[in-house]
């Protein structure tokens, strides 16, 4: 019986229960390998990946209104002390008007689109602080925030707990920082 390759060389691809994604650049019988961003070569179960395009269809699909935001309500900014801060409620409800039929990866990958679409809009725009709503929860949601915040000039920590409680992480943007 012949396996058919679900990939080809060349496709963007995004790791199932991660926040990893690159370019398939190997596919053996059992195995594809992916180059991410930053080089490095990993090698992957063909189950274990989604194709990208098949994941932005995903996001689109969940959320039609808006192509650029998937989040339905827009982030809150508030000025306090002459410096603008971001608000962003990552709790599914808050992004999307029914969870109905959407597995957990589903909606842990369209949290972390949330989080990383308002993270660069706020690189772009030059924002000081982004203050993201996870929830306390089992704390799936804020390991995952904090692996993706690991890939940009940021530095984190928990947010005000007479303001947020214990589920909140707030973040300081720095810009035209050097990685070095």
């Amino acid at each position: 019986m012949k396996f058919k390759v679900p990939f080809k060389i060349g496709d963007k691809v995004s790791v199932v229960n991660d926040t990893l994604e690159g370019e398939i650049v190997q596919i053996d019988a059992e195995t594809v390998t992916i180059c991410s961003a930053d080089g490095f070569h990993y090698k992957f179960l063909y189950h274990e990946l989604v194709a990208r395009k098949e994941w932005k269809n995903m996001i689109e699909t969940l959320e039609p209104e808006s192509p650029v935001e998937p989040a339905r309500k827009k982030p809150k900014s508030k000025s306090k002390k002459g410096e603008l801060i971001t608000e962003v409620d990552l709790h599914i409800h808050e992004l999307i008007d029914s969870e109905k039929g959407m597995s957990n990866f589903e909606k842990l990958s369209l949290q972390l689109e949330t989080a990383r679409k308002t993270l660069e809009s706020s690189l772009a725009k030059k924002h000081q602080k982004i203050i993201f709503i996870h929830g306390r929860g089992a704390g799936v949601l804020k390991k995952e925030l904090i692996n993706l915040l690991s890939k940009y000039p940021v530095i984190y920590h928990d947010a005000s707990y007479s303001e947020y409680g214990q589920g909140a992480t707030e973040v300081i943007l720095f810009q035209n920082r050097n990685k070095n």
